[in-house]
């Protein structure tokens, strides 16, 4: 029973964390899927556990104990003879000294209460992945039934927006956000990377309602839920606009198709074309907006380019070096290095490219983190792939992650709930070990 629901609980958390979490600047939301996260959490710890935790993972949850063992580490106070040794701590000093106050025990992070507030954000993508690593209750058709389902909310609220007169229209969930259709995100972009994401768990669920199913009317639904929901999915796109979703689109696409057992038959052209193209994808993002303007917002962008704010966070990345400023402290920290001569009243709330941002934030120990987790995803999906025993959602599931990775290397999805929350649940099915083995089956082999 207790295992039932936990496999139901999960994807009513992915669908309501795809609805909720579309903004990471909306307290109640975010608190909200904290909470559910923290029950989440809670089913998986007394519920029935299995047997034994796979290899994968336990490399996941010994990176992600890390990670969160990273941001613990950045709030424990430090005696003023330590922290006013680091980097680019001179000027905090001199303010306390300008103001006759005692230098006060702080901590590495520049910014405590961000970087408390980043360590609870952990929570939801957290309980998403050990939801599925720890407990194996999951059900993988209801996971990409969730994701389709998510975003096909999001195209039919997004095709309304491109309807409305503005941002300021009822059907525009939050204050500040894109024009055009960015469904549950204030983000158009962040949409765009949920479509994106959607488009394999498509593809799997249409391969996977084969008429082998005991049940045809199951077969049925899975068949048109995956094909009819790619079809609202690529025209989702196209309503979206986003150049990060249209350039991703062909790689995604191509090696979705890959899931389906025509596609898997001209594995040797379609593998080769799709990685050449998801490469250059990746270089013409990188490259073009490095040259171009990024959208002007107050509340969310700046007037900059991507290409000046990656240098200046570069800059700022040096100043820090080795240890990082703490989760969370981005904004603050690129302003203090900014020139003030050319500020304006707009600011860079993130640097449009998640491993700068957190190797400014993190230092070292982020960076062997990010390296160490991206060696990981490489061999797994490569191990996931030549696996005869792994189900087509854990392909799936490395196509979807891959896309995130990618479109973090120019923008922010991750931060994000709603794509955090995405991102773990697909980690977790990476993770997860082959549900038949050869040495499970002459387990069950009967002798006499």
């Amino acid at each position: 029973m207790m295992r039932a629901f936990t496999g139901a609980a999960l994807p009513a958390f992915i669908l309501l964390a795809l609805l909720l979490g579309g903004s990471s600047n909306h307290l109640w939301q975010s608190a909200l899927l904290q909470l559910l996260g923290i029950l989440l959490i809670a089913l998986a710890a007394i519920g029935p556990q299995p047997e034994r935790i796979g290899r994968d993972g336990r490399v996941v949850l010994a990176l992600t104990a890390c990670a969160l063992l990273l941001a613990v580490a950045q709030l424990i106070p430090l005696p003023p003879s330590i922290w006013r040794a680091l980097p680019d701590r001179e000027a905090v000093a001199l303010g306390f000294t300008a103001l006759g106050y005692p230098l006060p025990s702080l901590p590495l992070s520049l910014a405590p209460e961000r970087t408390l507030q980043s360590a609870f954000g952990m929570i939801p993508p957290v309980a998403a992945m050990l939801a599925i690593i720890v407990t194996r209750a999951h059900r993988e058709r209801w996971i990409a039934g969730a994701v389709i389902v998510g975003a096909l909310a999001s195209i039919l609220l997004g095709a309304m927006q491109s309807a409305s007169p503005g941002p300021e229209a009822w059907v525009y969930i939050y204050k500040y956000t894109s024009p055009g259709a960015v469904g549950f995100f204030s983000n158009q972009n962040h949409m765009a990377t949920l479509l994106l994401a959607a488009i394999p768990f498509a593809a799997a669920l249409f391969a996977a309602g084969h008429p082998q199913l005991r049940s045809r009317t199951v077969a049925i639904a899975m068949v048109a839920l995956g094909g009819g929901g790619l079809l609202l999915i690529l025209a989702g796109l196209v309503l979206n606009g986003s150049l990060a979703a249209l350039a991703m689109a062909g790689p995604v696409i191509a090696f979705s198709a890959l899931l389906v057992p025509v596609g898997w038959r001209y594995r040797r052209i379609v593998v080769p074309i799709a990685a050449l193209a998801f490469v250059i994808a990746v270089a013409v993002l990188g490259t073009s907006w490095i040259r171009s303007a990024a959208p002007v917002s107050v509340e969310t962008d700046s007037l900059y380019s991507r290409g000046q704010i990656w240098a200046l966070t570069l800059q700022a990345v040096a100043a820090t070096f080795p240890l990082g400023t703490g989760l969370g402290t981005f904004t603050g920290v690129y302003a203090l290095h900014e020139n003030p001569a050319v500020t304006t009243v707009a600011w860079v709330n993130h640097a449009h490219n998640d491993y700068l941002e957190l190797l400014l934030e993190t230092g070292v120990p982020g960076l062997l983190l990010m390296l160490a987790f991206l060696a990981w995803f490489v061999v797994q999906t490569v191990r996931v792939w030549r696996s005869p025993f792994a189900s087509l959602f854990g392909k799936a599931a490395t196509i979807a992650a891959a896309a995130m990775l990618a479109h973090s290397i120019v923008d922010y999805p991750l931060r994000t709930t709603a794509l955090a929350v995405l991102f773990g649940a697909c980690v977790g099915m990476m993770a997860q070990p082959p549900r038949q083995s050869r040495s499970d089956e002459a387990r069950h082999v009967k002798i006499g």
